[in-house]
Parts: structure tokens; C-alpha cells; sequence
């Protein structure tokens, strides 16, 4: 027996099932060779039953993302939508899978809505533990660090620019934030740069001091992975697709969406979100523009 998918992503969804090895159970003239004419897509792949339980795993694993704000009218919602399920006063199930066992989980807390998906099967003991570890998520508020400031030359300046770097810390790791230039001789410059600073500690907050967003379509990661597969958008990846600082206090993952030129850049602070972007990957189609020698 074989799946057919596409092999540069998979969404939990096969494009044809072939039981004899060779024909479409929906059409016994139709092999893989004409299933790639037909879809005009010649990265069609027969896979076994074994890896495609291996692929459903990991799908699985994308759809578990950390848990998002929501409104309390959205809250409200999808509390009426359906026959909620394991409901108690401050959190339910939605009475619908998202996938296999997957639904979307909500709760309350202090006056705040909250979503995410997860497993019906849970206990209610491990659900608290998941709730108790978000709030202490949005608890965390490290200490903010502004850095010896040194000067350096800019030709698009033509002088030397004072340049001062920020960075939070846990009281054991200096984890960089950005470097402010100041004092360009621009004032407009220079507003502009405290302005983009103050916008990257406003991400980093919001985003629980796991990443910030410095520039791409969407603030929050996962609706950016979100957005492009809705499209069915390409990753153009120049070089590496991740930049990890020296020290590992953080990675950078960066690029261009190929089939409309729309420019990324996170900053990632934890193993946690580090992963969660590794599983994200997964769902969605890459194209190396060129790579780096080793």
C-alpha cells in the first residue's frame, strides 16, 4: 500500500491512496507518473503506511502551538458554536476536532481569553498544568539593558555614530535585543530608530520574551506560517534559513516569500519557539535560492 503527497510539505491530507502499489484507488488507469501530469506537480512521492504515521505525527505537533490571546467575544463564540466539551467555569472544549484528537482548547484567567489547540484525552490535572505554565509565561518580565554605547563609522553618514546595544536578561544570559544608532546628525533618523526599538521591546513583550518580530506581513509567527499556507506560498531561503548567534543565546530566522517578494526576520529566544517554528517548517514549501559552502 502507498500514499501519494506532495514532498516538500505535508498538512495531514494525502493526495491519492494507492492499495495495489501502483494504480489510484479512484482511478485504476492512474499512476503516479500521470497523478504528476495531471496535478502538474512533478514532487509527487509514493510513501509506505509507516511514514506516513511518522508525517501525521509531527502535523499534529504544528498544530500544538502555544496558546493566543483571544477576545471575549471570540471566546463567547466558539463556546455557542457547538456543544461544548469537558466545559467547567473557566474553561471548555470546542465540540469540534480540529484533527484526530486535536480541539480547541479555551480558558479564562483573571479577565483574559485564551485559545489553542490540544488533546481531548488530556487530564485535568495536565490541563491545569498547561494553563499554570502559560500564566507564568505572561508573569515573566526580565530585566532590560542598555549596553556601553561605541561609536562607528557610516559612509551613509559620512561620520561616526554613536551606537548603544539592548539586551534582557534572566540574571544568567545577556540575550540581544537590537542596536540603537542615535546622534546620526538626522534627527528624523534618529526618532525613526527609537521609534523601531520601542516597537521590538513592545514584540518581545507581547510575545512572552520567547521572539520578536523586526520586520514581516505578520507580527505573530504563527499567523505568518498560517498565511502562507493558506496561499500555498513558498519560503525563498538565501544562504541559511536560520542564523544562530555564537553564544546560542538566540536564532534568527529569516527570508523572502517567493511568489510575492515579501521580506521576514525573527528573532527566537527559547528551545520551546525554536521548535514550534521546526514543526511549522514542515507544513509549508521551501526554496533554496542558494546555498552557503561548507
Amino acid at each position: 500500500m502507498r500514499y501519494i503527497i506532495d514532498s516538500r510539505y505535508y498538512r495531514g491530507c494525502t493526495v491519492a491512496i494507492m492499495h495495489d502499489d501502483v494504480h489510484n484507488d479512484n482511478d485504476k488507469e492512474e499512476t503516479l507518473e500521470t497523478l504528476r501530469i495531471r496535478h502538474n506537480n512533478p514532487n509527487l512521492i509514493a510513501i509506505t503506511p509507516e511514514r506516513l504515521r511518522i508525517l501525521n505525527k509531527r502535523y499534529q505537533e504544528s498544530i500544538v502551538t502555544p496558546f493566543q490571546e483571544i477576545t471575549e467575544e471570540r471566546y463567547v463564540t466558539l463556546f455557542n458554536c457547538l456543544l461544548p466539551l469537558r466545559m467547567n467555569q473557566y474553561s471548555f472544549f470546542v465540540g469540534e476536532p480540529n484533527y484526530n484528537d486535536l480541539y480547541s482548547f479555551c480558558f479564562e484567567v483573571n479577565g483574559r481569553f485564551y485559545c489553542g489547540e490540544r488533546s481531548i484525552r488530556l487530564s485535568t490535572d495536565e490541563l491545569i498544568r498547561l494553563i499554570n505554565e502559560h500564566t507564568g509565561k505572561l508573569k515573566y518580565h526580565p530585566a532590560l539593558v542598555k549596553g556601553e554605547p561605541y561609536n562607528q563609522y557610516f559612509r551613509w553618514y559620512n561620520r561616526e555614530v554613536k551606537r548603544t546595544p539592548y539586551f534582557f536578561t534572566d540574571g544568567q544570559h545577556m540575550k540581544p535585543i537590537s542596536t540603537l544608532s542615535s546622534v546620526t546628525g538626522n534627527k528624523y533618523d534618529d526618532n525613526r530608530n527609537r521609534r523601531e526599538l520601542a516597537k521590538y521591546i513592545r514584540s518581545l513583550r507581547s510575545n512572552c520574551y520567547q521572539y520578536l518580530t523586526f520586520y514581516s506581513r505578520e507580527e505573530n509567527i504563527f499567523d505568518f506560517f498560517a498565511w502562507l499556507g493558506k496561499n500555498n506560498y513558498t519560503l525563498e531561503i538565501q544562504g541559511d534559513l536560520f542564523y544562530f548567534d555564537e553564544n546560542r543565546q538566540f536564532a534568527d530566522f529569516h527570508g523572502n516569500v517567493w511568489e510575492c517578494s515579501a521580506v521576514f526576520s525573527y528573532r527566537i529566544y527559547t528551545r520551546e519557539m525554536l521548535q514550534h517554528v521546526i514543526n511549522q517548517l514542515r507544513t509549508v514549501k521551501r526554496k533554496h535560492v542558494w546555498k552557503k559552502d561548507k
